[in-house]
Protein backbone atom coordinates (compact mmCIF):
# COMPACT_ATOMS: atom_id res chain seq x y z
CA UNK A 1 0.00 0.00 0.00
CA UNK A 2 1.42 3.41 -0.98
CA UNK A 3 0.33 6.83 0.11
CA UNK A 4 1.75 10.02 -1.42
CA UNK A 5 1.38 13.43 0.20
CA UNK A 6 2.98 16.86 -0.12
CA UNK A 7 4.82 18.89 2.52
CA UNK A 8 6.49 22.29 2.51
CA UNK A 9 9.46 23.19 4.68
CA UNK A 10 11.60 26.29 5.15
CA UNK A 11 10.90 29.87 6.05
CA UNK A 12 9.77 32.95 4.17
CA UNK A 13 11.07 33.05 0.61
CA UNK A 14 13.00 29.80 1.10
CA UNK A 15 9.98 27.48 1.19
CA UNK A 16 10.65 24.13 -0.46
CA UNK A 17 7.89 21.73 -1.58
CA UNK A 18 8.47 17.97 -1.33
CA UNK A 19 6.45 14.88 -2.20
CA UNK A 20 6.56 12.04 0.33
CA UNK A 21 5.82 8.43 -0.61
CA UNK A 22 4.83 6.28 2.36
CA UNK A 23 5.68 2.64 1.64
CA UNK A 24 3.68 0.69 4.21
CA UNK A 25 3.36 -3.06 4.21
CA UNK A 26 0.00 -4.84 3.97
CA UNK A 27 -0.55 -4.66 7.74
CA UNK A 28 -0.12 -0.88 7.70
CA UNK A 29 3.26 -0.96 9.42
CA UNK A 30 5.41 1.89 8.13
CA UNK A 31 8.57 0.60 6.50
CA UNK A 32 10.07 3.77 4.99
CA UNK A 33 9.36 7.14 3.48
CA UNK A 34 10.89 8.30 0.20
CA UNK A 35 11.07 12.08 -0.20
CA UNK A 36 11.15 13.65 -3.67
CA UNK A 37 11.73 17.18 -4.98
CA UNK A 38 10.74 17.86 -8.57
CA UNK A 39 10.43 14.11 -9.17
CA UNK A 40 13.94 13.26 -7.93
CA UNK A 41 14.61 11.19 -4.79
CA UNK A 42 16.35 13.44 -2.25
CA UNK A 43 15.89 11.63 1.08
CA UNK A 44 14.84 8.27 2.52
CA UNK A 45 13.84 7.90 6.17
CA UNK A 46 12.61 4.94 8.17
CA UNK A 47 11.14 4.31 11.62
CA UNK A 48 13.59 3.80 14.46
CA UNK A 49 11.44 3.14 17.52
CA UNK A 50 9.14 6.13 18.01
CA UNK A 51 11.15 8.36 15.68
CA UNK A 52 12.28 8.54 12.07
CA UNK A 53 15.93 8.35 11.05
CA UNK A 54 17.73 9.16 7.82
CA UNK A 55 18.68 6.18 5.65
CA UNK A 56 19.87 7.92 2.49
CA UNK A 57 20.40 11.54 1.54
CA UNK A 58 21.11 11.51 -2.21
CA UNK A 59 19.87 15.11 -2.48
CA UNK A 60 22.51 16.38 -0.06
CA UNK A 61 19.91 18.07 2.15
CA UNK A 62 21.26 19.99 5.13
CA UNK A 63 20.49 18.85 8.68
CA UNK A 64 17.93 21.62 9.33
CA UNK A 65 15.94 20.72 6.19
CA UNK A 66 16.07 17.01 7.07
CA UNK A 67 14.78 17.75 10.59
CA UNK A 68 11.93 19.86 9.18
CA UNK A 69 11.00 17.12 6.70
CA UNK A 70 10.99 14.49 9.45
CA UNK A 71 8.90 16.74 11.73
CA UNK A 72 6.33 17.24 8.94
CA UNK A 73 6.14 13.50 8.19
CA UNK A 74 5.69 12.68 11.90
CA UNK A 75 3.01 15.39 12.23
CA UNK A 76 1.16 13.97 9.23
CA UNK A 77 0.62 10.72 11.14
CA UNK A 78 -0.30 12.08 14.61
Amino acid sequence: MENVFEITVGYGHQLQPFEVKDSSNLKGVRSKFDVFRKGLLVLTVEPDGDYLRTCKNPGGLDKETINQVIDKIEAHYL
